[in-house]
């Protein structure tokens, strides 16, 4: 019953309309913290993947928050988790690889001020490589950079 009332809530939801952190994780049934949450086991099944991404942060909000997602055409490219030391493929950017694999929905929502987000859509992975960012003490590390597609197709 519970995964059904959220599915039905899920596609109720508008590109652009404005959700706190305790509605996300509600609706979606995810942790209330991170930058890519998900529903399911690594282990097993993942039923879904919530992503936060922050767009224009200023930049004193690099030290805590030092990913540099951020919008190229009609691609978004998202930095994997992890702030200290060249990331691993493990957890959440394990997850996002299996869902290039396997297309379980990818929902993507943008942080906009403390505890205001905004719904964009579903996306799908379309690419991960490499890149050179600097970590929140500063210090250059190889991260994960995942390419985002919009799926147009919303609830199929």
């Amino acid at each position: 019953m519970l995964l059904a009332l959220n599915l039905g809530l899920i596609a109720s939801l508008k590109e652009g309309q404005v959700l706190t952190n305790r509605e996300i994780s509600r609706i979606f049934d995810v942790c209330a913290c991170r930058g890519i949450r998900y529903k399911g086991s690594i282990k097993s099944r993942i039923c879904h993947i919530v992503l936060i991404a922050a767009f224009n942060k200023m930049p004193e909000d690099s030290v805590r928050n030092p990913y540099h997602d951020r919008k190229i055409d009609d691609r978004i490219i998202y930095t994997g988790e992890g702030r200290r030391g060249d990331q691993k493929m493990i957890r959440g950017n394990l997850v996002l690889v299996r869902q290039m694999q396997e297309n379980f929905p990818l929902y993507l929502l943008e942080k906009k001020s403390p505890g205001k987000y905004v719904f964009l859509g579903r996306y799908k992975v379309i690419n991960v490589k490499n890149e050179i960012q600097r970590d929140s003490d500063g210090e250059e590390r190889k991260v994960f950079i995942f390419e985002l597609a919009k799926v147009y197709e919303q609830w199929k």
